[in-house]
């Protein structure tokens, strides 16, 4: 991976097209438009100076050629909920020399980008100044923002030098699979097969024992009940390792078929929300959870049971937490009185494994615009404004 500048690019793209470029910390060191400006010419001019984490956009539907553009360099795009309005860009680009409108434009749309993704470049920027790890701090922005990894995972994938970590940094860039699911299966997989060679060998060596012993040991008892024992033994153990060899062939399919399942999944992650599952909103189960999901700002949740529920965990959550997808039917009173908007898990299709589920956006999408979440914004918060009076 190389250590070049990170970059933040808007695209305007039309008969004119223009482009603005960002460094990570917004601040502009190119702008261009032209009427010969296509897909080719920007990507030829933007890797010049430097690797394009961001690409953004003033358009909530993004335009062909900013997908085009951000698919072929490994960017993440950054797209607003609507239409950013001409007086908001303005007053974004006042302070800049404009060439055109259309050059106002591009920089708007990477200034927009800079903005929505600032929080977490602060809150590497914090992680990289109280670990001392100003030297990848570059190289951790760039996993993170490209391949939606954790902090602490684009750590340990830098810094671990490991057969296995190399494997699971070639994973992750290629974006098959996450780094914690992958590295999951892939001890499961590796220890199932190397038991299965193990009951080979003692397989292998339980014949060649009952051979020597048919061959060489003095019989007392009568030989043909001798050797029929010995028969059957043999047969029975024979019977008993090949059973046990099938169940563990059948598990390491089952695991070969879950990391295929999840390669699709992950192949295609910007369809799907990840969903982090909890039995209930209990204390004792969320803090056994949280060691792994690590719930952090704009997750979701999929609880199987959200009538369980701790005071201290819910103020936890509140601030973090927006959307819960429940499974069993949810009592009135307690929704009515928790700061999350919910949505039945029977109405979307999820993929889950032992700690996640993986919903298609789309669908939840349109499951949460059927809620009237504005309404339990307001309520929630004269909810609060009363408590405090």
């Amino acid at each position: 991976m190389e250590n070049k500048k990170l970059l933040i690019v808007g695209i305007d793209p039309g008969i004119t097209t223009a482009y603005a470029v960002l460094d990570i910390e917004g601040n502009l060191i190119h702008l261009n438009s032209s009427k010969q400006l296509d897909l080719k010419e920007i990507i030829f001019q933007t890797i010049n100076l430097g690797k394009v984490v961001l690409v953004g956009t003033d358009k909530a539907k993004v335009p062909h050629l900013i997908e085009a553009f951000a698919t072929k360099i490994g960017a993440n795009i950054v797209s607003p909920e609507q239409d950013l309005k001409v007086e908001e860009k303005r007053k974004m680009t006042s302070n800049f020399n404009l060439g055109d409108e259309h050059q106002g434009d591009a920089l708007a749309s990477a200034l927009f980008a800079y903005k929505e993704k600032k929080p977490l470049l602060d809150k590497i920027d914090f992680f990289a100044e109280e670990h001392k790890k100003h030297s990848i701090k570059s190289r951790i922005k760039e996993l993170v923002i490209t391949k939606h990894i954790s902090i602490k995972n684009a750590v340990d994938i830098l810094e671990k030098k490991d057969e296995e970590a190399k494997i699971i940094q070639e994973v992750v860039i290629d974006k098959k699979l996450s780094y914690k699911d992958f590295l999951k299966l892939y001890n499961k997989l590796k220890k199932y097969e190397s038991e299965i060679r193990l009951i080979r060998t003692q397989n292998n060596n339980l014949k060649s024992i009952i051979a020597n012993l048919e061959k060489n040991q003095i019989k007392k008892e009568d030989p043909t009940n001798y050797n029929k024992n010995i028969k059957d033994f043999r047969e029975s153990r024979i019977k008993f390792l090949e059973n046990t060899i099938k169940s563990k062939e059948k598990n390491t399919e089952e695991l070969r078929s879950s990391i295929k399942k999840y390669n699709n999944i992950l192949s295609n992650i910007s369809n799907y929300y990840i969903l982090k599952k909890l039995d209930t909103l209990g204390m004792t189960e969320f803090n056994f959870k949280n060691k792994i999901l690590n719930v952090q700002g704009n997750d979701i949740l999929l609880v199987d049971n959200p009538n369980i529920v701790n005071s201290d965990i819910v103020d936890f959550l509140k601030n973090k937490i927006f959307i819960i997808v429940y499974k069993k039917q949810i009592i009135k009173k307690i929704e009515n009185n928790l700061p999350f908007v919910f949505i039945n898990a029977k109405n979307l299709k999820i993929d889950e494994d032992e700690y996640f589920g993986f919903a298609e956006k789309k669908q939840l999408e349109i499951e949460k615009n059927k809620v009237n979440w504005v309404r339990k914004i307001v309520a929630d918060y004269k909810k609060e404004k009363e408590q405090l009076i």
